[in-house]
């Protein structure tokens, strides 16, 4: 009997060296597999059905089988002027905002490195609307456009001007879009400016002013050249999300008046739900995708280029 308990007793304890010894050799891929799973969940799955549904016509009625149409839905893309009108309205909110963010970002950026360097608070102030939600922003600028009772137009009363409908107006909307996504965005153009203004080499700068160089010869010859490298990632960041914009449209004008603020991420939502063709919606959502996937490819080899 001690002869046997002896020997079951050593089981385990090979069974457990054993079992080290394989955690130890497969450590790394142990540590990998939560994040690989998550990744499948969430990324990779989805990505391949959004792939699958894109080639079928998806019936509103469940019961129906998904009928195979190839790229059916992608030729609808070509034909489609609801389609061209988000992707005309979503080219001119992208181009316009993140130009104006970048240049007020980058001039702000550079006034608090250059002035008012101290002045931690107020940096903290600006920083304040990138760190709200996106719904509570809309909700915000709603209420500030708002013709009967908001602050913009009772601004306008004091001041004698004529009172304006904003975002409900045909000329405006747009306008007021991208002013909204501009007071939420040019802080984080600011606070990528600010970190890669305060990385720079002061020896150039020194050097410049010993041969008489001005300070806008500085800023183009030296400023711009050594920011090249932040400035691409910042308007790479900041055009992927423009590119998504939802919460700003959806709230505040709904993509009216008149199709004037419809945006592809808000067409492609109404495709989904409101027009129950889920199948083209997931074809318009592989287009952005893929004018993504190509910003971002032109974005990182101007910035090889530049280093």
């Amino acid at each position: 009997m001690l002869k046997s308990d002896k020997g079951t007793s050593a089981a385990p304890l090979r069974l457990g060296s054993g079992l080290e010894r394989w955690a130890e050799r497969h450590l790394r891929y142990l540590m990998l597999a939560p994040t690989v799973l998550i990744l499948l969940a969430l990324t990779i799955f989805p990505s391949i059905y959004m792939f699958y549904a894109a080639v079928h016509r998806i019936s509103p009625n469940p019961d129906l089988p998904w009928e195979f149409i190839g790229i059916g839905n992608f030729a609808r893309l070509l034909s489609d002027g609801q389609f061209q009108v988000a992707l005309r309205n979503t080219a001119i909110f992208t181009i316009v905002a993140v130009t104006i963010e970048f240049l007020l970002g980058l001039g702000l950026a550079m006034l608090l490195d250059k002035y008012i360097r101290r002045l931690t608070f107020l940096k903290t102030v600006l920083m304040i609307p990138m760190m709200l939600p996106p719904i509570a922003v809309a909700i915000t600028w709603k209420l500030i456009y708002e013709p009967q009772f908001g602050v913009l137009n009772e601004i306008m009363f004091r001041l004698g001007l004529p009172l304006q409908a904003w975002a409900g107006d045909v000329n405006l909307a747009m306008f007021s879009i991208i002013v909204a996504d501009v007071w939420q965005w040019t802080p984080f153009i600011f606070l990528l400016m600010l970190a890669g203004l305060a990385s720079l080499p002061v020896e150039p700068y020194e050097a410049a002013a010993l041969d008489g160089a001005s300070s806008w010869r500085q800023f183009w010859d030296l400023t711009i050249p050594f920011l090249k490298p932040v400035i691409a990632i910042a308007l790479l960041l900041r055009v992927m999300d423009a590119l998504r914009l939802f919460d700003l449209v959806f709230i505040l004008t709904g993509g009216g008046p008149a199709d004037r603020t419809k945006v592809l991420s808000l067409y492609i939502y109404q495709v989904a739900y409101r027009f129950a063709d889920p199948g083209y919606a997931a074809a318009i959502s592989l287009f952005v995708l893929f004018v993504t996937i190509v910003l971002s490819t032109w974005f990182m080899k101007r910035m090889r280029l530049a280093e």
